[in-house]
């Protein structure tokens, strides 16, 4: 990592709590968190740009990364998928970034109303809200009061049936509730855009 960049705030901030840790894990669905120490150190490959900065990784080996475009500002999230030279943005910072995986965890097919028919990664109503209250826990102080009290707000919602040209699974919202939540404020203009990050 070039040293004239900065680790974002957040990411301190979540660090110094022990976010990472085994014990205070803050767990998403598809970001396993890198260390400080293991961002900083980070050994680039032949042809990776270093205006990315990998924080975490998907389950598949794909990259969370910060993407430098201006040192003074507030790095955005892109995600940079194994074999593929271009990333896509995914949120304006990480407070947002953060955010859109919790509200995609919920709107996607990780839940169950039957055990019996149940598949090893799906989890029930109850400890979707047990996860849902450990977010809004841990991330006080992270995320911003709007963001925490939606989180607050889907403990009030029950898992339902969703239906789209997809097919039918189990959530806690529908994909259209989901969209609506994202585009009021998540949106940015660079937002789905695609980045080069392997040059």
């Amino acid at each position: 990592m070039n040293k004239n960049y900065k680790i974002p705030l957040i990411y301190q901030t979540m660090n110094e709590r022990g976010s990472g840790s085994v014990e205070n894990y803050v767990w998403l669905n598809e970001m396993e968190w890198l260390s400080i120490d293991a961002i900083r150190e980070y050994e680039y490959d032949e042809g990776e740009s270093e205006l990315i900065i990998p924080f975490a990784f998907t389950g598949g080996g794909d990259k969370w990364v910060w993407v430098v475009n201006d040192e003074n500002k507030e790095y955005s999230i892109g995600l940079c998928e194994r074999g593929e030279v271009n990333g896509v943005y995914y949120a304006k910072n990480m407070e947002d970034g953060i955010f859109r995986q919790i509200i995609e965890y919920v709107s996607d097919s990780n839940f169950y109303l039957n055990k019996a028919m149940a598949k090893s990664y799906q989890v029930s109503e109850s400890e979707l809200m047990w996860q849902l209250e450990k977010w809004k826990t841990c991330l006080d102080g992270i995320l911003n009061k709007k963001y925490l009290d939606i989180i607050g707000s889907l403990r009030e919602l029950s898992l339902k049936y969703v239906r789209s040209q997809y097919g039918e699974w189990v959530a806690l919202i529908t994909l259209d509730e989901r969209n609506k939540l994202l585009n009021k404020y998540i949106k940015f203009d660079l937002l789905d855009e695609e980045f080069e990050w392997y040059l």
